[in-house]
């Protein structure tokens, strides 16, 4: 009914804020790279939960909770990773191909729904939430590859 719906959406800006909140109780104890693949799997979670046809208010609250936290890590990783000196440059670089995105976004959106349905789009989207920690997994891979087998 559209009163649900209507419940369903508005779960979406409490989770952010609280997962915001949890995370800035933390005061920072553990490193950003932490932040964003829980922010990655809850996103996922939520993903998969809607595509499998579970329950909707736990699932939105799980992909709420992962933007929430998203919007935290997108700018204290790189500023972790790269340092105060390149963060500026970095971001810089970073924001236009972000802005596009978001532009394009909601176009291409409707363009998806409209090919492939609900059920095709969120395929499509538990596909392309599965990139993230995959490209993490590899990037892991490839970093403890590049040590050796010293011990």
């Amino acid at each position: 009914s559209l009163a649900a719906a209507v419940g369903l959406g508005a779960l979406f800006g409490p989770a952010q804020v609280a997962a915001r909140v949890i995370e800035m109780a933390g005061r920072g104890r553990h490193h950003p790279i932490w932040t964003m693949a829980v922010s990655v799997a809850l996103v996922l979670g939520g993903l998969v939960a809607l595509r499998l046809g579970w329950a909707a208010a736990p699932a939105i609250l799980s992909y709420g909770a992962g933007n929430g936290l998203w919007s935290i890590a997108r700018g204290a990783l790189p500023l972790a990773v790269f340092g105060a000196a390149d963060y500026p440059r970095i971001m810089g670089r970073i924001a236009p191909m972000a802005m596009i995105a978001s532009a394009a976004g909601p176009w291409i959106a409707g363009a998806v729904i409209d090919r492939a349905g609900p059920g095709g789009t969120l395929s499509l989207l538990v596909g392309l939430a599965l990139l993230p920690p995959g490209m993490a997994l590899a990037l892991a891979l490839l970093l403890r590859g590049g040590r050796g087998t010293a011990g």
